[in-house]
C-alpha cells in the first residue's frame, strides 16, 4: 500500500534498478487539486480522512484505466505521468481522457461536498524521469519545465474559472481528438517567449453531448482582436 504494486511490477519488467538515476524523455504531466479542501479540513475535520481517501481512489482508478503512473499525493493534490515507465505514444490523449474522466467522477460526487471545485493542469515536454533521491529513499517521479508548469497551469485554473487548462504541447499533440478553447497567453517563470494556455472542453468524439459550441469560435476571434490591440 505504501508504493503501488502495479509500479514496482512495471519497474522490475523495463528493467529499471533501485538506485539513483533517470532520462529525459517524452512525458504529459497532470496535477489535481481539491480548491476549497482547506476550508473543510478546518470546518468539518472529523469528514475529511474519509472524503479525501474516497476522492484519491477515484482519481486513482480513473488513471490507472488510462494507462497511468500515478507519482504522489501531496495532501488533496495528485501528481501523475504518462509515458513512463511503460511508452504510451498517444500520452497526451491519454491525460486529457484521464481529466475529463476525473472531472465527471467529481461532478458526480459533488453532492457530498457542495463547496468543493476539482481543478486540473496537464502540460507535456521533455522531463527528466526515473529514481530520484538519495541512497537510501527513492521515488519514481518527473522532475524539470514540464512538470513545474503543469503544476501551475493546475493554480491558473483560479484565475480564468476553469476546471481543466493544458499547455500548447499538450493541446498540439491531442490535435483534433479534444475540444478546447484558447484562453490566453500567459509568461512562464524563466522561460522567453510565454506559452498559450487552453481550455480542455471535451472529447472530439463526444461532441453531441456537449451542446452549442459555436461561443468556442467567438471567444477566439474576440481574443484575436484582443491580440491586436483592437
Amino acid at each position: 500500500k505504501s508504493l503501488p504494486a502495479d509500479l514496482v511490477e512495471t519497474l522490475l519488467r523495463e528493467g529499471i534498478e533501485a538506485k539513483p538515476g533517470g532520462r529525459t524523455q517524452p512525458l504529459t504531466v497532470m496535477f489535481t487539486d481539491l480548491a476549497g479542501f482547506t476550508g473543510l479540513s478546518e470546518a468539518e475535520p472529523e469528514r475529511v480522512v474519509g472524503f479525501l481517501g474516497d476522492h484519491l481512489d477515484s482519481v486513482s482508478r480513473i488513471v490507472h484505466a488510462h494507462a497511468w503512473t500515478v507519482d504522489k499525493f501531496i495532501g488533496d493534490s495528485v501528481m501523475a505521468f504518462w509515458n513512463a515507465p511503460t511508452a504510451l505514444p498517444d500520452h497526451a490523449l491519454a491525460a486529457c481522457k484521464a481529466a475529463l474522466a476525473c472531472r465527471d467522477a467529481f461532478r458526480r460526487s459533488a453532492q457530498a461536498a457542495p463547496n468543493l471545485a476539482l481543478r486540473i493542469g496537464i502540460n507535456s515536454g521533455d522531463p527528466l524521469v526515473g529514481n530520484i533521491g538519495s541512497s537510501t529513499r527513492l521515488n519514481y517521479t518527473a522532475i524539470g519545465d514540464a512538470v513545474n508548469v503543469a503544476s501551475r497551469l493546475e493554480g491558473l485554473n483560479k484565475r480564468y474559472g476553469t476546471d481543466i487548462l493544458i499547455g500548447e504541447a499538450t493541446a498540439r499533440a491531442a490535435g483534433d481528438a479534444v475540444i478546447v478553447r484558447r484562453v490566453d497567453r500567459v509568461a512562464v517563470y524563466g522561460r522567453r517567449g510565454g506559452q498559450t494556455v487552453y481550455e480542455l472542453i471535451g472529447l472530439s468524439a463526444a461532441r453531441e453531448t456537449l451542446g452549442d459550441l459555436s461561443w468556442i469560435s467567438v471567444y477566439d476571434a474576440g481574443f484575436e482582436r484582443y491580440l491586436q490591440r483592437d
